[in-house]
């Protein structure tokens, strides 16, 4: 009678063992996920280290990352929206189109990195006035997209070497949240609301005929089957009063 004990014993052990085994087995990461954007711009010569770039910036409050602008990925050129490469069967001395892409495993890092992650009311909306944001904890960390010309060769653009911009953004919010603040000379005001996560954020410029002067910003989330909308790049301007609009007819854009 003790034989089938132990049996049984073994087995309840073994079932446990199984368990534990399973219990302490890791899940597998979730595959990536990948978020393409297309942009649009003025006719440019794809020499001298053309770039079309997702950037963000560190705050330098991490001694371990060195402060600045930072590349989080590099896109394609093409002309019309063909991809093209110098030197390639294709190949076109002017280019007016990009295609980028954003990693899952590229973005995740930057919302857990302090020195990208902060305080919406004292990065975003700093300098500014009459502003009221809800929650007013909320912290965001933004990418931005460039085209500069790589002159001195590190792969990172600077003031002098940025050709175009655009005030659209890939931004990362604790929350959910809501904005508005003007600019200190009155003239501008804005106002958005952003998801909680990653969102594209697009910025639209109004200035009502009735207000001559006077500007209405907007920079909200978009619906991810918004993301298909081209985002177009312009020569940089101030974002609080232009979209940048001027001279996108040249290139062959319309």
């Amino acid at each position: 009678m003790k034989r089938p004990q132990k049996n049984a014993v073994l087995t309840v052990g073994g079932g446990a063992l199984t368990m534990s085994l399973l219990t302490a087995c890791p899940q597998p990461p979730p595959p990536p996920t990948f978020t393409t954007l297309e942009f649009r711009f003025p006719e440019t010569a794809q020499t001298n280290g053309l770039t079309l770039a997702a950037i963000y910036f560190v705050d330098g409050s991490d001694p371990a990352q060195k402060a600045g602008v930072q590349v989080l990925a590099n896109g394609s050129l093409g002309r019309d929206g063909q991809f093209v490469y110098p030197g390639g069967p294709n190949a076109s001395a002017m280019v007016n189109s990009g295609t980028l892409q954003l990693a899952s495993y590229a973005l995740d890092p930057l919302k857990k990195n302090a020195a990208c992650l902060s305080p919406f009311k004292t990065g975003e909306a700093s300098g500014l006035q009459d502003v009221v944001i809800t929650p007013e904890t909320v912290k965001t960390c933004n990418v931005y997209f460039t085209l500069f010309r790589d002159g001195d060769g590190d792969g990172k653009p600077t003031k002098g070497e940025e050709l175009f911009n655009t005030h659209d953004i890939y931004s990362y919010a604790d929350a959910a949240f809501t904005y508005s603040f003007a600019s200190t000379d009155g003239k501008s005001q804005e106002k958005g609301a952003r998801v909680s996560g990653w969102s594209l954020v697009r910025h639209e410029v109004l200035q009502p005929t009735a207000t001559p002067g006077q500007y209405r910003v907007t920079m909200n989330s978009v619906p991810i089957t918004d993301q298909r909308l081209t985002i177009r790049l312009h020569e940089p301007t101030d974002r609080l009063i232009s979209m940048g609009l001027k001279g996108l007819d040249r290139g062959g854009l319309k």
